[in-house]
């Protein structure tokens, strides 16, 4: 499988197809892609969803997409990865740490093709930004600032979009107990944020009732789902990524490659399925 890779923290292209000549690929950045007309098919890891024009779609790192044109077709390419978040002198912002945590979630949250945005409003929004990146990309002086502004205002966007469909899919649970959930997964990595006590202290629960709580809650330890969240990113990353064991074991935080594969043969069956019914 072909690899794309990029030395540029940020890109933006625009061009119109009549046909996709390029081989499914990965590629180690993300890319969000805007269909601005024409129609087709999405393929990314094996599903095939139809496209249309003001369609938008995240592609993760490492995940393996094509596309299918129909009707001649203008996509608008961003690519960006976690250097383009560096310390932002001019405006005095840091969004590095910001970007980190986000990471995770745009890697998981978004694990089939389709739209990425759900809220007209937001489309509107996005496009608008996206509209606004072209334009300020095109200056012979252009601003990486504003670039980067916009940035995390569409990324903002994402985050809300795919926190409003993890909602949706646990609307059977009270609120605090999808904050915790949600809190959970975006500090998945984060083993300090993971404690019960501090887990405690963010949702005024007592330390010592934490743990029942959730399990009372969810039907599985706190300790468990936070295992299992890690062991679907890991399952993923092994599948797509085309990165060793070695270097997913250490991104993810296991002790090493053979403590991650033994606790994912733990809870995936035979045909590589997720057991959990949370994520």
């Amino acid at each position: 499988m072909h690899i794309e890779n990029s030395l540029q923290p940020f890109d933006i292209e625009k061009e119109t197809l009549t046909e996709w000549t390029r081989r499914p690929h990965r590629h180690n950045f993300f890319e969000l892609v805007f269909i601005q007309e024409g129609n087709g098919n999405q393929c990314i890891n094996g599903s095939i969803l139809p496209y249309s024009g003001q369609s938008i779609f995240l592609l993760p790192p490492y995940d393996c997409h094509s596309f299918e044109i129909d009707k001649p077709t203008t996509f608008v390419f961003i690519k960006f990865n976690a250097l383009f978040f560096k310390e932002d002198k001019r405006t005095m912002m840091d969004y590095s740490q910001w970007f980190s945590n986000l990471h995770y979630i745009l890697s998981t949250y978004n694990r089939t093709p389709g739209d990425v945005i759900h809220s007209d409003a937001d489309k509107a929004v996005m496009i608008s930004l996206i509209n606004s990146m072209q334009l300020e990309r095109q200056q012979p002086n252009f601003s990486e600032s504003i670039l980067r502004t916009n940035m995390v205002a569409m990324l903002n966007i994402l985050l809300r979009n795919f926190e409003n469909s993890f909602l949706e899919k646990h609307k059977d649970k009270d609120n605090q107990t999808r904050d915790v959930l949600q809190y959970i997964q975006f500090n998945l990595f984060d083993n300090n944020k993971l404690k019960a006590d501090v887990i405690a202290g963010e949702f005024n629960l007592s330390p010592n009732y934490v743990s029942e709580y959730f399990k009372k809650k969810t039907g599985e330890s706190l300790k468990e789902y936070i295992l299992k969240s890690r062991v679907n990113v890991a399952q993923s990353r092994m599948e797509y990524s085309g990165q060793s064991l070695k270097e997913i074991a250490y991104d993810l935080g296991f002790t090493d490659a053979s403590h991650m594969t033994k606790v994912i043969k733990k809870y995936y069956d035979d045909a590589g399925t997720s057991c959990s019914s949370f994520l």
